[in-house]
């Protein structure tokens, strides 16, 4: 479960730091699954990463009960200048497991396996990606999963494992999509809410949702009024 208590979270930056989020009062409970609506440039990429607990919140606090996954395909950890091994033994300090069992997992699941000295840098961008998929979903059990746009990655065969393991990991777990694209929300979720002038508003009509976001017609009064709440 992941509460947020009047959550405030300003864009990185040194200068003027734009509001992301502004006195949130939201709760995640565990097993559900909530898909988060946010056009793009609005932060989403910071959400996930305070939803994971990477990022504090500016103001207020993010409070977590049970596990919460590193979000989903995010690959801020990947140095360039290391090799794939010493990446993968930094990821598994940061979550608290054994780097074996990630690199097991990578092998086994994904047929991802690098020699002791490949570097990061050789890698193209989709085995980038493909690596830190597979890295998240290494964990096991995770009370709730997070993920930034990216819910399955690679050519049609690995989408097939991404999905199938996805889909096995959500049996014990709950997931919080954030993503631009409301068809992909609806495959996934059976929650939603939408980020609209820094709040998050609950929505059961994102055909309206999507619309508000596209026009910035809608304040986010008028969009709750016109969408209800689940």
């Amino acid at each position: 479960m992941i509460t947020l208590e009047n959550v405030s979270l300003l864009k990185p930056g040194f200068r003027k730091r734009e509001t992301i989020l502004q006195d949130a009062n939201t709760v995640f409970e565990s097993g559900e699954r909530v898909g988060i609506l946010a056009a793009p440039g609005t932060g989403k990429s910071s959400l996930a990463r305070l939803f994971a607990g990477i990022d504090k919140p500016d103001r207020g606090a993010v409070r977590q009960i049970g596990r919460v996954s590193w979000p989903i395909g995010f690959a801020g950890f990947l140095h360039p200048n290391l090799t794939v091994p010493e990446n993968i033994n930094n990821f598994a300090r940061l979550v608290g497991i054994a780097p074996d069992a990630v690199i097991a997992f990578c092998r086994d699941v994904f047929g991802l396996e690098y020699g002791p000295k490949k570097m990061m840098h050789d890698l193209s961008p989709t085995q980038r990606a493909l690596l830190a998929y597979a890295c998240a979903l290494s964990v096991e059990g995770p009370a709730t999963w997070i993920a930034d746009e990216t819910i399955t990655i690679g050519e049609p065969g690995d989408r097939k494992v991404c999905d199938e393991v996805l889909a096995e990991r959500l049996k014990i777990g709950g997931l919080v999509f954030l993503s631009r694209n409301a068809r992909q929300l609806t495959k996934y979720c059976d929650r939603f809410l939408v980020l609209i002038n820094q709040q998050l508003v609950p929505c059961n009509d994102l055909a309206v949702a999507q619309e508000a976001l596209n026009l910035s017609k809608l304040t986010p009064q008028e969009l709750e009024m016109r969408c209800g709440h689940v």
